[in-house]
């Protein structure tokens, strides 16, 4: 059997992997559209302006965070086909050794869940360090003592319309201008700030001070925890970067649009700029810490050039700009969100195409796997003995499977070569799930073999409910055949 194989099954095998796994495509899909549109919007569209750029990555973080319980909102969806009434049906699942989750898979399984789990919460603890870190900064950093400087803040605030309190602290740990906090805001300044001109102090209070009215120090913490979580996806990584640095730009935006000189704000950007590199041997280095830095030297360049060639727009046509943005993105997060909700690749919920009818054979969905496999569950005719129901009341849908989990070959059959059957029959219930209570064994040769492996397989089953008269009702004697072969190969 071909290691890619092995690999797939594994997977498939274990809800857990799976689950990881399609949590990992579709977070790829989300950013990946996303990237393509951010870069065509910047290349491509005339009017470009920063706050675009920042309202498609807040979308993507947006989207991220939605992701995990996207199966749920993909099942309800999902229960808006309509389907063909069928009675309850029998399927037929083969199983075979080289395929199935033996011990050596549900090793490999623990050890890649457990690595994934080990750096994501490396990183989240790397995070809370880094959150005690600034406000172990907070704590001891020292209010300003310029009256003049304090006025100024006031002025700022006044002019931006911030209803929340505003702190201005001094520290000689850091090597730039930060900002953060919810309720209450907090500018904090290095220690050289008094090297700075009356103009580029406004301007870094302004530019602070947009962060806090926005609240983007929320959205930075968001990302570092979203980052932490999705981490085996780089691609989140280049989104985190290049939110913060749209966000900067997006603050200049908004400094220049308050009325300051797009010159005059560029040379105090590049005053201050050489002002904090001079501090950069500082103890606690500011991109060390969870805040919003304003200086990096790697998007600084990119920003002049910005500032530069923006033209100043009046409150009414930022606002228009505003409203047009949050439309639009909206408009492709809902998109997005429909494509992974239906699309049976990346979906959490994959299913296939449904099987044309064999002649005489009743018409039944087909049964979904987790992946494209070679011994993937194949549907069988209905039982002879099963006869049709009478159908008094209106079936709006019928029973669908939705996820299936493939039973383990158990070890000691396999290493003896033992090979079987386990049919077993269930209840499928109006959320579409099993009730272990439901789980029985109808008949198995030989006995008490593969009984336990088929049924804590279909225990994780999921199905599409029925309903009938626009309710959800259970479905009883559902039944599915398991047949335990050895692999050929």
């Amino acid at each position: 059997m071909m290691i890619t194989d092995v690999v797939l099954s594994t997977i498939g095998a274990s809800p857990a992997l799976s689950y990881l796994t399609a949590l990992l495509a579709q977070s790829l899909f989300v950013l990946g559209v996303l990237s393509v549109v951010e870069l065509g919007t910047r290349k491509y569209l005339r009017g470009y302006q920063p706050v675009m750029s920042v309202a498609l990555w807040q979308c993507a973080f947006l989207l991220l965070l939605v992701l995990p319980v996207l199966p749920f909102l993909s099942l309800t969806l999902q229960r808006t086909a309509p389907l063909t009434e069928v009675v309850a049906p029998v399927f037929e699942v083969t199983v075979m050794a080289g395929q199935s989750a033996n011990f050596g898979s549900q090793n490999f399984v623990a050890v890649a869940l457990g690595i994934y789990a080990l750096v994501a919460l490396y990183l989240l603890l790397k995070l809370g360090f880094s959150y005690f870190r600034l406000m172990q900064l907070q704590s001891t950093a020292m209010p300003v003592e310029s009256r003049n400087l304090e006025r100024e803040l006031n002025r700022c605030v006044q002019q931006l319309n911030i209803k929340k309190k505003v702190r201005l602290l001094v520290s000689e740990k850091i090597d730039s201008p930060i900002s953060f906090g919810w309720q209450q805001g907090t500018i904090v300044l290095p220690a050289n700030h008094q090297q700075w001109s009356d103009s580029a102090m406004t301007d870094v209070l302004l530019h602070e001070l947009c962060h806090l009215r926005r609240n983007d120090w929320l959205v930075l913490m968001l990302t570092h925890v979203l980052c932490a979580l999705f981490w085996a996806n780089p691609l989140v990584w280049l989104a985190q970067s290049r939110l913060l640095a749209v966000t900067e730009s997006r603050c200049d935006q908004d400094v220049v649009n308050q009325g300051r000189d797009q010159i005059t704000y560029a040379e105090s950007l590049m005053g201050v700029a050489h002002s904090c590199r001079q501090c950069q041997q500082q103890p606690l280095p500011s991109n060390w810490l969870p805040a919003q830095l304003m200086f990096d030297r790697n998007t600084l360049k990119a920003r002049l050039n910005q500032v530069l060639k923006e033209t100043t727009m009046k409150t009414n046509q930022h606002a228009q700009l505003m409203k047009k943005t949050i439309w639009g993105s909206s408009a492709l997060s809902l998109l997005i969100l429909s494509v992974l909700a239906f699309n049976p690749i990346l979906s959490a919920q994959e299913r296939q195409p449904e099987q044309p009818p064999k002649a005489n054979q009743v018409d039944q969905p087909a049964l979904p796997s987790l992946m494209e496999q070679p011994a993937r569950p194949q549907q069988v005719a209905q039982a002879p003995s099963t006869a049709r129901e009478p159908a008094p009341r209106q079936v709006d849908q019928e029973i669908r499977p939705l996820h299936q989990v493939e039973a383990a070959y158990p070890p000691a059959a396999a290493d003896e070569g033992i090979e079987g059957w386990a049919q077993v029959k269930f209840t499928v219930s109006e959320e579409g799930t099993v009730p272990v209570s439901s789980i029985s064994m109808v008949d198995a040769e030989p006995l008490q073999i593969f009984d336990d492996s088929a049924k804590a397989a279909i225990a994780q089953f999921r199905f599409q409910p029925r309903v009938v008269n626009g309710q959800p009702v259970a479905v009883p004697n559902v039944q599915y055949v398991f047949r335990f072969t050895m692999d050929d190969e």
